[in-house]
């Protein structure tokens, strides 16, 4: 969880509730689509008569100073609580936020006909997701000037995850991380390679996560397959090579903290995947030989982006907490509470030196290019396999199929 937040108390989380942010509040991560039924939902979206287009016109009302209640969906600790707090008492604003459990429940609530939700957030990968339900309208750029302050990668329309072919803004990109090789330097020698982890010698001592996003990036990564692209042969090359690696397991880790329990007790060696931030997780338990290295086949990063539902109706004060948290000095406390990466280059020298060393900002775009950001696989395609497909895929390596 957030080094300085309040806890969030997680149904995954380990036994001795060793404590995290980000994946901790995925512990059963947010990719599942397998409790939204996502055709009939956009079915619904299309017969209702609005659209993210319609809904964004809402972004240019008349600008005033920010003031009353902002209703939040998302994760717990993204409501930045000490962070923004001042902001928020000095301005009169009351974030009021609802926790979600999985981001299937911000697109399930929306969808749905949820209304007087006024901020949100996505992952990069949910994109086209959230734009196909019109759960998410245009951003006025003008409305947040401190978008001048991200890093040229996340400022630009890099794969169209924040900004539309079109060039509508449709996110604004501010936490991330990177993935790669979680493991305890005092038990192996430094891993070179994913395949590493599949040494007979390791069987038995690696960690796998319940993660279909993660597990199915990281392993189309390995192979050179884009997972929003797969073949039907991709998808059984996929699957194959994970079911290597869980057959390295002592079962499926629930969540990133199971794991990071499994390194501090030595029951697990390395993890896959693993995730920066635990080294830090292992180090506040006690554990400080735990670190995380990118493989030579490279891995993926994932990234949360800010963004405004068709229900808004206090724009004013969306706009200018979102401007508030791309402040340098908001945005390094954030990051530092969350422990995670930054987007914005002046916030890098007021990091802390053990979350400024998690990510290799002197060369960000290297370090994205060997870890990219992804999409998920479509909803619905004729060419490739679907999110479904990998979903019921994944279910069926679970169990041992």
């Amino acid at each position: 969880m957030p080094k300085n937040a309040a806890s969030f108390s997680d149904p995954h989380s380990p036994r001795g509730r060793i404590e995290l942010t980000r994946r901790q509040l995925l512990g059963t991560l947010g990719v599942t689509l397998t409790g939204v039924a996502i055709a009939p939902l956009l079915a619904a979206c299309s017969d209702d008569g609005g659209s993210a287009g319609d809904a964004g016109t809402s972004s240019g009302a008349t600008t005033g100073a920010p003031s009353g209640a902002i209703d939040f969906l998302s994760w717990e600790g993204y409501d930045l609580p000490e962070q923004m707090g001042a902001w928020e008492k000095s301005n009169d604003v009351e974030l009021r936020a609802t926790y979600i459990a999985s981001y299937d429940e911000i697109q399930s609530k929306l969808a749905a006909g949820a209304e007087g939700y006024d901020l949100i957030t996505y992952n990069q990968a949910f994109k086209a997701q959230y734009e196909e339900l019109q759960i998410i309208t245009p951003i006025d750029p003008d409305r947040v000037p401190n978008l001048e302050n991200l890093f040229p990668f996340f400022g630009s329309d890099e794969g169209n995850f924040w900004v539309d072919a079109n060039g509508s803004r449709m996110g604004v990109p501010w936490t991330w991380g990177s993935e790669g090789i979680t493991y305890d330097t005092s038990a192996i020698p430094k891993p070179e390679s994913w395949y590493d982890l599949l040494d007979p010698k390791l069987t038995g001592r690696i960690a796998v996560v319940d993660s279909q996003q993660d597990n199915l990036f990281n392993a189309a990564r390995i192979l050179g397959v884009d997972p929003s692209m797969m073949s039907e042969q991709d998808l059984i090359d996929v699957a194959d090579l994970m079911r290597q690696f869980v057959a390295q397991a002592k079962g499926i880790s629930p969540s990133y903290g199971d794991m990071v329990t499994k390194l501090v007790s030595g029951e697990a060696v390395a993890c896959f995947a693993g995730w920066a931030a635990m080294n830090q997780f292992a180090a506040d338990a006690g554990k400080k030989t735990i670190t995380t290295i990118l493989p030579k086949e490279g891995s993926e990063s994932f990234c949360d982006a800010w963004a405004i539902p068709p229900t808004v109706d206090n724009v004013d004060a969306v706009y200018a907490w979102i401007n508030k948290t791309l402040e340098p000095s908001v945005h390094a406390k954030a990051a530092e509470g969350l422990v995670a990466g930054v987007t914005i280059a002046d916030a890098v020298p007021l990091l802390d030196a053990s979350t400024a060393s998690l990510y290799q900002y002197e060369d960000l775009e290297q370090l994205l290019s060997q870890a990219p950001f992804f999409e998920n696989p479509p909803t619905q395609s004729d060419q490739y396999v679907t999110l479904s497909q990998w979903l019921q895929t994944w279910e069926q390596i679970k169990a041992g199929g």
